[in-house]
């Protein structure tokens, strides 16, 4: 691993565990009731479970556990955020900002496994990025009409565009095709050397 992989993982490692402490404190001291206090843990003990498997990332060079760890940390902290009632709303409207950070961290398991941009991370975590960023619309009631409706109106029209995409980017990938990046996900990386 280069010099630059180092920096950008520790800096990630760094405000993780940054994060977990500020969490960890405050939900100690700012437990109103006493049987609220289990769960008040649940965002702690996801952050610490993330944190856990993200520190084995360097030793193991696995980008699955990246994704694994900083997925855990980041719904730990949503969570928080949440049951703080610091960001506006319930899990019922704001379900999909899981989904979107879940497509960020995707894009950065796959920058930190093939350090540059790949198909086979990138096209997955843009489409987890937009129909989350779509599905919060309807759900935080931004779009007047109901999803229903809309799927009805323009679900055709949808499959043909998502056809048409999904054939341009065969194309590229056919036209660009590098002898480093395989075509399919490989399971060997889940298995530690």
């Amino acid at each position: 691993m280069n010099k630059k992989g180092y920096v950008l993982l520790n800096l990630l490692l760094a405000l993780s565990i940054i994060l977990f402490l500020v969490v960890f404190i405050v939900t100690i001291f700012n437990s109103e009731k006493e049987h609220a206090k289990i769960l008040d843990f649940l965002p702690v003990f996801l952050m610490i479970v993330g944190l856990s498997v993200a520190l084995l990332t360097p030793s193991t060079k696995s980008s699955y556990q990246l994704f694994i760890g900083l997925g855990f940390i980041f719904i730990g902290g949503f969570s928080f955020l949440l049951m703080r009632s610091i960001i506006g709303g319930t899990l019922l409207q704001l379900w999909p900002v899981i989904g979107i950070g879940n497509g960020v961290i995707l894009l950065i398991a796959g920058l930190y496994k093939y350090r540059k941009i790949s198909f086979g991370y990138v096209i997955p975590s843009i489409a987890m990025i937009v129909l989350s960023a779509w599905f919060l619309l309807f759900s935080l009631k931004i779009v007047s009409i109901s999803f229903k409706e809309f799927i009805i109106v323009f679900g055709p029209l949808l499959l043909v565009m998502l056809c048409v995409l999904l054939f341009v980017v065969y194309i590229f990938k056919r036209n660009s095709k590098s002898s480093e990046e395989p075509d399919q996900f490989q399971d060997d990386e889940l298995i530690p050397e």
